[in-house]
């Protein structure tokens, strides 16, 4: 007859039993050996230059997609976030240039700090509406105007302003993307420069600049040619203003305006019509989108949020999500092995638990640091390397056993060990 506390007596017993069971190959010269193998095999398949129609679709859909995406997609991230009160969108629809003059000069009269007018203008179209244009861009030394940069020289590599044909603005200021226009928009370039180190500013940058210089230095003082967005608002966020409404204001509606940023741009609430739109971590569909979510002037809008507020995202450098991933490797390479030679008729169904469990818990966890605590944790090697772990396990096997034959090399695995 067993005494009543035999039972607690047997519990150090089970986790020693457990502990073992995750550790005992742990620093097995196969283990570390293996974990090296799985690392190899990611660089010999990432060289290889495959050019297959069918691959490729999975391939560029699996190089835009990222797991933090659904923080605000389907987390609901922005939508606690108050309005921005510092940003008014006015939109310039199809407006003429006697109309966009118009625009410009009722809403310079309520005495914003900036205005920046999302539109250039590559050419002459009637004389009297380019003149209009031409005086309303010399009076107001507070508007910048939108131009693009075009790429010349050799390696196209030199870079000039262009679309400035209404030449008479204080200050102009890109508004390139430097990316394809099927990707999501997640980074921007504060600056560009060129081979002959001319620095040019971003749209975004400029309004920065002008509006708050401790923001715009603490913009500079990042050094990173590439700034993840950290989408705070989507576009119903931020007070948006038609043409036929902004003409009804009058002296009483100023208040609205003065002192803030006005950041004229075209506007488009059709959410089927995909013009002057961008993909955005917003979008309701995070992987496998085929519509785009959000007009260019509220990315711009995001993204001065984010550097007025100083709410950048923080991300782990590369060099540490490589090591993430070799430490979380050899732990499960551990774990595999174990059940490899030990309980291998238990293997694969162990293995794809393990492997769907982790890659669960990565996700959320990636997530997680992301929604709380704006830190953008790289993944996606971690998942890459649990995936591929158990298949590098017969490859390593074969070498060993073969090595081991040939050179007596100490090894684990032994031949027909199952």
């Amino acid at each position: 007859m067993s005494k009543p506390n035999d039972h607690h007596t047997d519990q150090p017993k089970q986790k020693k039993k457990i502990h073992r069971h995750l550790t005992k190959y742990l620093l097995e010269k196969d283990t570390l050996f293996a974990t090296l193998w799985v690392f190899l095999f990611i660089f010999i398949l990432g060289s290889i230059p495959l050019n297959l129609g069918v691959i490729n679709p999975i391939k560029l859909s699996l190089k835009d997609f990222d797991s933090n995406d659904m923080s605000y997609s389907k987390l609901g991230k922005a939508k606690t976030t108050p309005p921005d009160k510092n940003i008014i969108v006015v939109n310039i629809g199809y407006l003429d240039r006697e109309g966009l003059s118009l625009m410009i000069n009722k809403v310079a009269s309520y005495k914003p700090k900036v205005m920046a007018l999302d539109a250039y203008f590559s050419g002459p179209k009637d004389p009297y509406q380019d003149s209009l244009l031409s005086e309303t861009f010399r009076n107001n030394k507070n508007l910048i105007a939108a131009s693009v940069l075009q790429f010349k020289g050799k390696n196209g590599d030199t870079a000039s302003l262009m679309g400035t044909y209404i030449s008479t603005a204080n200050q102009y200021a890109h508004v390139n993307f430097f990316q394809d226009s099927l990707s999501t928009f997640r980074y921007f370039e504060p600056f560009y420069e060129d081979y002959a180190h001319k620095r040019y500013k971003a749209f975004s940058t400029a309004v920065i600049e002008a509006y708050d210089s401790n923001a715009y230095n603490k913009l500079e003082k990042k050094g990173a040619s590439k700034v993840l967005i950290n989408y705070s608002r989507r576009s119903t966020q931020y007070l948006t203003i038609n043409f036929e409404d902004l003409m009804t204001y009058d002296e009483s509606d100023s208040s609205i305006f003065k002192n803030k940023i006005v950041l004229f741009g075209y506007v488009n609430t059709d959410p089927n019509d995909i013009a002057d739109k961008k993909f955005t971590p917003m979008n309701d569909r995070f992987y496998g989108k085929s519509i785009p979510d959000m007009n260019g002037i509220y990315v711009h809008a995001n993204i001065i949020s984010m550097a007025l507020e100083k709410n950048y995202v923080k991300k782990l450098p590369s060099w540490a999500n490589v090591l993430i991933a070799i430490v979380i490797c050899w732990l499960h390479m551990s774990f595999f092995i174990h059940y490899y030679l030990e309980s291998h008729i238990w293997f694969h169904l162990a293995a794809k638990i393990a492997q769907v469990l982790s890659a669960i818990f990565f996700v959320w966890l990636g997530i997680y640091l992301y929604d709380k605590y704006r830190l953008k944790v790289d993944l996606k090697l971690s998942l890459l390397v649990i995936v591929m772990a158990v298949d590098v396990i017969y490859f390593y096997e074969a070498w060993a056993v073969w090595m081991h034959k040939k050179f007596n090399y100490k090894t684990v695995f032994k031949p027909h060990h199952h």
